[in-house]
């Protein structure tokens, strides 16, 4: 199932994941993007169509279907995306990045990507801290519920909540 798509103009679909549920529904983004929709700072909450709720441990049993229904954003953890384009900025440029693998760790979950960083020395503050965005792209993700480890998430990108994170760690594991 793709992840992500867009259906008609201005409306997403999606994966979108709390510290117990997944959300697969839709998002009226108008003519922005999913990622831009989620840093306006002047609403706290995305009103969503067409949504299907299953636990995280069990995704493939859905508990519940409703018509339309409103997340909070700092209630989400990570976001699924079939489509990079709707997880990288219209009003940012990410020429002259190099992929950076990453680990994160966020309620319920852990992440494997790649973030896209300068050729700057990393340094975590500038990623949490400085960068505008309140969603992180993660790049060629894995996502293992931290408590069933054999359910895993995969898409070409993840939007993680900033403020959800708990460990980050860059570059090749040891």
């Amino acid at each position: 199932m793709s992840t992500v798509r867009r259906i008609s103009a201005g409306r997403v679909t999606a994966d979108f994941f709390t510290g117990s549920y997944r959300f697969s529904a839709s998002v009226i983004v108008y003519n922005r993007r999913l990622v831009d929709v989620l840093s306006d700072p002047s609403t706290d909450y995305l009103d969503m169509v067409d949504i299907y709720i299953s636990r995280i441990n069990n995704p493939g049993d859905i508990v519940a279907t409703y018509q339309s229904g409103t997340l909070i954003k700092e209630a989400i953890n990570f976001i699924l995306l079939a489509s990079e384009a709707e997880g990288t900025s219209q009003q940012r440029h990410y020429a002259g990045r190099q992929n950076l693998p990453i680990f994160l760790s966020i309620p319920s979950f852990e992440i494997h990507g790649e973030i896209q960083w300068g050729t700057k020395d990393w340094e975590a503050r500038k990623v949490l801290a400085v960068d505008s965005q309140k969603f992180l792209p993660v790049f060629n993700t894995t996502a293992s519920n931290s408590i069933f480890p054999e359910v895993t998430f995969q898409g070409p990108i993840a939007l993680v909540n900033k403020t959800q994170i708990q460990v980050i760690c860059a570059g090749a594991a040891g």
